[in-house]
């Protein structure tokens, strides 16, 4: 076994780009994983972990931390579970940590945590069976931070608005109990909120500026977990049937979480 990269800096800084990346809000999930690739120019997360009901593809500008080292050539792999390494982050006593990828041909077997006198080894998914069967094709449907459709044409329908404002759909489906489908309105004019279920009518526009053709699309739950996930503004990309692609290009990050269309 050696040592296949190294990130050195505060435990708040690294936990903080977890966070980001696994959309947490800071409650404790179980079974979160996150499959990681890591290189000289940045640390991204080309794919979600198995079974997950919304894709993720960020990367992380080297920049975010004090210090990456990747020793060998090309880049090395990691599926670890997520409130694992959050809580052994929080767990060292140090003002500094640094986080050894451990393992062999480019694939971690475990991450070591380093920090004061403490030391921890956290275990990462090995299984060849379920490293295989992990679907790295995302970056592929991205140019930056542009959504790309499966022929690799950018999604025609921009929106640019805030989370608060999306929380305000997300809002109104929950309490007129719509069945966990979020209908995205977007019209020449803005984005509307146009929900009819039994218990109520809802009717309203969202602040937001919009370029492109007119869509309507319903998305299932992952559409409320990624809007209460984020906050800021956001960017999203879509087109008529398509999924969905929520974009905040930050200093030192490009945040990208994709839900496919109910």
């Amino acid at each position: 076994m050696e040592t296949l990269a190294v990130i050195e800096s505060a435990p708040g800084a690294i936990a903080g780009a977890i966070e980001a990346a696994a959309l947490s809000d800071g409650a404790t999930e179980t079974g979160r994983e996150m499959f990681v690739r890591v290189t000289e120019d940045s640390v991204e997360t080309p794919a979600s972990g198995t079974g997950a009901r919304r894709a993720s593809y960020c990367t992380l500008d080297p920049g975010r931390f004090d210090d990456l080292v990747v020793p060998s050539e090309g880049a090395v792999e990691a599926m670890f579970d997520v409130d694992d390494v959050l809580g052994w982050l929080s767990w060292v006593d140090s003002d500094r940590v640094t986080v050894r990828f451990e393992g062999d041909a480019g694939i971690a077997t475990r991450l070591t945590l380093a920090g004061g006198t403490d030391e921890v080894s956290v275990a990462c998914v090995d299984d060849p069976t379920v490293l295989n069967n992990i679907e790295t094709f995302l970056p592929t449907r991205f140019d930056g931070a542009t959504f790309l459709d499966e022929d690799g044409t950018a999604m025609p329908t921009t929106v640019e608005t805030t989370v608060a404002q999306l929380d305000r759909l997300v809002r109104a489906v929950d309490l007129a109990d719509d069945g966990d489908r979020y209908p995205l309105h977007v019209r020449d004019d803005g984005v509307a909120v146009d929900v009819e279920t039994e218990r109520a009518s809802v009717s309203a526009p969202l602040r937001a500026d919009v370029a492109g053709p007119a869509v309507t699309n319903r998305y299932d739950e992952s559409f409320a977990e990624v809007v209460q996930g984020l906050d800021g503004d956001v960017t999203l990309q879509t087109g008529p049937g398509e999924p969905v692609a929520f974009v905040q290009d930050r200093d030192t990050c490009t945040l990208r979480f994709v839900v496919t269309h109910a």
